[in-house]
């Protein structure tokens, strides 16, 4: 299957799509990071160059995150991309 395939997901993903799905759950748990360490959305922004409301919309699930940002975030947070994806497996 393509990207471009049209092709919708469907099944007990809220979504609809498990990928996203992930996705959000990794974005959940960047967003509890963030909290525990005390950081807010706008420092966090600040720290990784990335557009304050992008972050809130990301955290919000209204909008993806690309890899890039993804990389920067852990990166603040000092987590390693890797263990985000394996604590996020189902």
């Amino acid at each position: 299957m393509s990207i471009d395939s049209g092709e919708t997901f469907t099944g007990d993903s809220p979504s609809g799509d498990p990928d996203v799905d992930r996705l959000l759950r990794i974005v959940a748990a960047l967003h509890s990071e963030r909290i525990a360490k005390g950081l807010t959305l706008r420092q966090l922004s600040k720290m990784i160059n990335v557009d304050f409301t992008h972050l809130s919309r990301s955290e919000r699930g209204l909008t993806q995150p690309g890899l890039v940002v993804l990389l920067r975030w852990c990166r603040a947070l000092d987590l390693e991309i890797e263990t985000l994806f394996l604590r996020t497996r189902v």
